[in-house]
């Protein structure tokens, strides 16, 4: 259906026109009807109409004022524009004919004669539509030439198609909704109202592409920014889950192919992350050196979030590593490294806890994911792994208190309670209780005591720290309940311990 305003300042007419036209049996739709010009004007800022129908006479801003402003404005000079009037005017016929206006009718409207424009209109609009079907597709294609060649010649039929100044100052933006790209009709409803100039392309990575340009070539325009800031607004508002890749600029699309460059570098990076949002090419951030401590300490943190079988957990580690990667020089090797880290680690996770040691399991980490949107995949991969391990170590607890018990070997120094140990291994707390000591011969108070004790005694023998720091550091609240425990355990107080071995080991 192409979309109708109507402009009459009689409340009679206006109600005709709604009531007396069959428009959608004809392919129109009437979708406004406004009393004077300006209003007119206002309305058409924010969206454009296929066709107008204008009466002469009206207050504030007549039809003739309207059409000069709708002439002057590059975004409304091609709408099909119809004059309506109660009486012939040699001038304002004149002026029909000067800025080719398709039709001047006479009132009273006769309805017969309405239905038989419309139809004629229909036929021009749909040829008007196939041209410029047939004009987009060879944008694209002088697009996809201008990256491949970048010479003057094919910089030359881009502007020329365009209608775009040799040196314009332009962006390009590349909109990748998850889905097919929108149609060109969307993309131009998208930047209805905006002052800069506005190409839709088939990108070569088949995304859909804008390219936008000032109409003001004196400067760098600001008006730019803000208009692309409008269009990106309203992308993210139809279709919130998508990414926007906006370019640096350049005049008269000189830089193109270094242009596309830029947005092909911000997506993949992107892709890591696994967000949507907009991106700048100018807030892209420098990639940071790779290092294999940060890598490591991220993967871990999600390796262990995977064995807790902890959701929320596994979200933000896989989150955190994904954001890691992308910000690294070089993400696919940092991301082979890590998948073969976590690989590993999920990989000995699974057969401990009882998984198949022949076949892998069906969530083993492949290729794509290091091309995909890593964070979601990171993300499926580990909830499925770490439901798996659930799954086996629920028919063998045995399996899972040998790992808690590996658990405080390992975090001692921690402030770490039996609940919480249960809580953490999916155990009963009594049954945790009685296990433990049958494991280790010790209850689970008495084993932490032991554990942070032999640590105790190598750091009294092999540092100069001060008690009260040793103490800190093994996770005593404070020095005198430290210095009581270690009594008990050694029968002696640590500073004796330190001054006992010391001589001993001098004599």
């Amino acid at each position: 259906m192409y979309k109708v305003l109507v402009v009459d300042d009689e409340p009679f007419m206006l109600e005709g026109w709604r009531t007396m036209v069959d428009w959608e049996a004809h392919g129109f739709q009437l979708c406004w009807a406004v009393s004077d010009g300006k209003e007119a004007m206002e309305m058409m800022e924010q969206e454009v109409p296929d066709l107008v129908f204008t009466d002469l006479q009206m207050p504030v801003m007549d039809g003739l004022e309207l059409i000069r402003q709708m002439k002057r404005s590059h975004r409304l000079e091609n709408i099909t524009t119809v004059i309506v009037s109660g009486y012939s005017r040699f001038d304002a016929a004149q002026f029909a004919i000067r800025h080719q206006i398709e039709q001047y009718l006479l009132k009273p409207l006769i309805e017969e004669e309405i239905h038989e424009l419309l139809n004629t209109l229909r036929i021009m609009l749909d040829q008007r539509k196939s041209a410029e079907s047939l004009a987009s597709e060879k944008l694209s294609a002088v697009f996809a030439r201008a990256l491949q060649e970048e010479s003057e010649e094919a910089r030359a039929s881009l502007l020329q198609l365009l209608d775009c100044p040799p040196d314009a100052i332009g962006r390009l933006i590349l909109v990748d909704t998850g889905k097919a790209a929108p149609a060109k009709e969307e993309f131009e409803a998208i930047a209805a109202g905006l002052l800069s100039g506005c190409g839709c392309v088939e990108d070569t990575a088949g995304l859909a592409g804008l390219l936008v340009w000032s109409r003001q070539t004196d400067s760098a325009d600001a008006g730019l920014d803000s208009d692309i800031r409008r269009i990106a607004a309203r992308l993210a508002g139809e279709w919130p889950l998508c990414s926007i890749y906006i370019s640096g600029s350049t005049r008269g699309w000189k830089q193109i192919r270094q242009l596309h460059k830029q947005l092909l570098e911000l997506r993949r990076r992107s892709l890591y992350k696994g967000q949507p949002g907009i991106y700048w090419h100018e807030q892209a951030l420098e990639p940071a050196h790779w290092r294999w401590g940060d890598a490591a300490s991220r993967a871990s943190a999600l390796l262990m979030a995977a064995e807790c079988n902890d959701i929320a957990a596994i979200e933000s580690a896989a989150g955190a590593l994904a954001e890691f990667i992308a910000g690294t020089a070089e993400p696919a090797d940092s991301m082979a490294a890590c998948l073969s880290y976590l690989q590993g680690g999920l990989l000995r996770s699974y057969h401990k806890a009882g998984g198949d040691p022949v076949h892998p399991p069906d969530w083993m980490l492949t290729e794509y994911a290091r091309h995909a949107n890593v964070r979601e995949q990171l993300t499926e991969v580990c909830l499925k792994a770490a439901g798996q391990m659930e799954e086996l170590n629920n028919k063998r607890p045995e399996g899972r208190l040998q790992d808690a018990v590996a658990y405080v070997t390992a975090h001692y120094r921690e402030k770490l309670q039996l609940k919480d140990l249960a809580e953490l291994f999916r155990l009963n707390p009594v049954y945790l209780g009685q296990q433990f000591k049958r494991v280790t011969g010790y209850c689970f108070n008495d084993y932490m005591h032991l554990l942070r004790i032999k640590e105790a005694k190598k750091l009294l023998l092999r540092t100069d720290l001060k008690v009260s720091a040793i103490a800190s550091e093994l996770g005593y609240h404070s020095t005198e309940y430290f210095g009581s425990v270690f009594k008990s355990l050694t029968k002696v107080s640590p500073s004796a311990y330190k001054s006992n071995q010391k001589g001993d080991w001098l004599g």
